[in-house]
């Protein structure tokens, strides 16, 4: 067959495609489409600023924070009275904390010496307090720590006298204005305190003894480490004693 015969049968086909009703309908729908969506385009364009990228730029931004995170501390303002307690009291019993105990006691202590005044440490040691929490629970330890505390305190001045914790076990007692004399009386005071009250805790009556050891200015030295030091020491001659009981550390 002949090109140009080829070409021409090939154009008549076109044209007659074109004539066709059907394809003229679906050409109609396709140009219809394709403007819809040209419109549409335009639409969005017209009304995507800068600002609005922007913003949907930052909500679909990965989040760090999933399920699994752990959640953001929470800022916490400590008052003045938080302040106060973290800085001079036991985290437990209502008494001083050693450090500041240690502080106060040295202040104490030139005094004592510039005035020529007495002073006196006690250490109270309770052999069996730690067994609470074994015996027990933890927290009728920590109650009873609580409760020691409080007893303590109600048995010194505390306008004058000074309470701290010294350890786990141990408590110390600071009595400014108190010869050694003075100081036996309020040992054996706050021996037969605890003799004679056990610690109630539901239904059990838990006791405790007291093991109070004695040192004192200036008999004992003139630091106030050498008197925690020796008063420390006193309490252990009571417990290999037995316990329950008060001495004087040897001058």
């Amino acid at each position: 067959m002949p090109t140009g015969h080829f070409i021409e049968e090939k154009a008549e086909l076109v044209i007659v495609s074109m004539n066709n009703p059907r394809d003229k309908k679906y050409e109609e729908a396709v140009i219809k489409d394709n403007l819809f969506h040209r419109r549409l385009s335009d639409m969005r364009n017209s009304m995507i600023t800068q600002e609005t990228l922007n913003a949907m730029a930052e909500l679909n931004r990965p989040s760090e924070r999933t399920i699994f995170s752990e959640p953001e501390a929470t800022k916490t303002t400590l008052t003045h009275e938080d302040v106060e307690r973290i800085a001079f009291y036991d985290e437990l019993a209502p008494v001083y904390n050693f450090r500041y105990l240690m502080r106060k006691l040295d202040r104490e202590m030139r005094r004592s010496k510039r005035y020529n005044r007495p002073l006196s440490v006690l250490m109270v040691y309770f052999q069996n307090l730690m067994n609470i929490g074994r015996n027990y629970s933890v927290k009728a330890l920590d109650e009873s720590i609580i409760w020691v505390g409080n007893t303590l305190n109600s048995q010194t001045r505390l306008d004058v006298d000074m309470v701290a914790r010294f350890g786990d076990d141990r408590f110390i007692l600071v009595l400014p204005e108190t010869p050694g004399n003075g100081a036996a009386i309020v040992a054996e005071r706050v021996r037969k305190k605890f003799e004679d009250n056990p610690i109630t805790y539901m239904w059990h009556k838990i006791h405790i003894e007291a093991s109070v050891g004695i040192a004192y200015f200036p008999g004992h030295g003139t630091d106030a480490r050498e008197l925690v030091a020796k008063a420390d020491l006193a309490t252990d001659l009571v417990v290999a004693r037995g316990g329950n009981g008060t001495a004087f550390c040897p001058e």
